[in-house]
């Protein structure tokens, strides 16, 4: 099956392209005290927020409508989520030099550096509606090609600013910028040569672009609250110190998503081609895929925890050694997050948008709560328990809608 063969390249070029943490992770963890690599990875959760916020998943109205829509069309849709994209990326610039100008510190680190962040996310957004559009033409070895450049763009001027020049933990943000801002230029050359961006400022579409986008800002924000704020939670509760300790675990555990986004970047345009002309007999082989899909998760997040208790040890510094109890809750956590991704598209294709965002916020409010509780309770893995369990609220209240509102053969009968 080509899902299979696309799925095993998305697998192959995402090992490779998400290899940048854990190449740099031995060198990070030496070269940066626990104070200094705690705050680089507030600053990278800080990044992902703003990435979610200036991008609102603009890119789902291009996965939505590839197969729908004219080129023409579909060009329009394009160059107007671009336009909105400048506008928020520019209000969010200016809420943090408003930030920088109120206080000299945000979360522990200098203020200043936060500038930086809209920028990061502007260009990264870019590069993912190129990528958008590549995955849906099934073009994944270029897909793949890009990921890997960027991954070795990001590695090779870190190390340099890190070893040599001795920027500290900035060293990663210049070389996730400047890694992004080559691989910006190769995605705004395709899309003004491909024609697929049309910066004609149409009122329809923007309409229609946050009709489907609106509703899914609540529930990418869920996503990321559910994702990023153990980190806070342990640092003012626990300190940045611990906050380096849970991130080395969740850079092991988050491994698991390299499985699963392989698989869904390659389900996702498949599953949208088997909906455009659904039959029963798709319905039971979209079932059958689906199954096999869960079932194949948990062995993945089991290996994934075995493995990496056994080199953790080896390769990083044995300040951070303590990071081996968390990786377990973590990879489960994200294993339960993959399935949900699967049924995310069957609500997005009903235009069920705002339940998502009602789900996601829920599960985001309860994941609060218990990171609240749990991480003064049992410390840093209470971190890790609450974001195993608000990935199974958010997973099974959006499966269950699904089957009331999708009807499926789940039994197989």
């Amino acid at each position: 099956m080509k899902i299979i063969k696309k799925t095993i390249i998305y697998l192959s070029s995402s090992t490779l392209s998400k290899a940048a943490p854990y190449l740099l992770l031995p060198f990070l963890t030496s070269y940066l005290e626990p104070v200094e690599f705690g705050m680089l990875s507030i600053f990278l959760v800080i990044n992902t927020l703003y990435v979610a916020l200036i991008g609102m998943s603009m890119q789902a109205n291009i996965t939505k409508n590839f197969f729908k829509k004219s080129k023409f069309d579909l060009s329009l849709i394009i160059g107007n989520i671009f336009i909105i994209l400048i506008v928020t990326t520019i209000f969010y610039f200016f809420t943090i030099l408003i930030i920088t100008l109120l206080s000299k510190f945000f979360f522990s680190i200098p203020s200043h550096y936060l500038l930086i962040v809209p920028i990061i996310a502007f260009l990264t957004i870019t590069n993912q509606i190129y990528l958008t559009i590549l995955r849906n033409q099934g073009r994944a070895y270029i897909f793949g090609t890009l990921e890997i450049i960027n991954t070795f763009l990001i590695t090779i001027i870190t190390l340099i600013f890190l070893i040599y020049i001795k920027t500290g933990w900035f060293s990663q943000v210049i070389g996730i910028f400047a890694a992004n801002l080559f691989i910006c230029f190769i995605s705004i050359t395709y899309l003004y040569k491909q024609e697929y961006l049309n910066l004609k400022f149409k009122i329809s579409k923007i309409s229609e672009i946050l009709k489907l986008s609106a509703p899914l800002i609540p529930h990418v924000l869920g996503g990321v609250v559910i994702a990023v704020s153990d980190r806070f939670f342990i640092e003012k509760i626990v300190g940045i110190e611990a906050v380096a300790i849970y991130s080395v675990a969740y850079s092991f555990g988050l491994l698991v998503s390299l499985f699963t986004d392989s698989f869904v970047k390659a389900w996702s345009p498949w599953f949208y081609e088997q909906l455009a002309d659904l039959t029963l007999k798709k319905k039971f082989l979209i079932v059958k895929l689906t199954y096999a899909y869960t079932f194949s998760v948990f062995i993945v997040a089991y290996l994934i925890y075995l493995i990496s208790i056994n080199i953790l040890p080896i390769i990083i510094d044995k300040r951070y050694a303590e990071a081996v109890n968390y990786i377990w809750w973590i990879a489960l956590g994200y294993a339960v997050y993959g399935i949900y991704k699967i049924f995310y598209h069957y609500l997005l294709h009903i235009n069920k948008t705002i339940f998502l965002a009602l789900s996601t916020s829920l599960a985001a409010i309860i994941n609060l709560f218990l990171n609240y509780f749990f991480v003064n309770k049992y410390g840093i893995i209470g971190a890790a328990y609450a974001t195993a369990i608000a990935f199974f609220i958010s997973a099974s209240l959006v499966f269950e809608y699904q089957r009331r509102n999708f009807p499926m053969p789940w039994f197989l009968k």
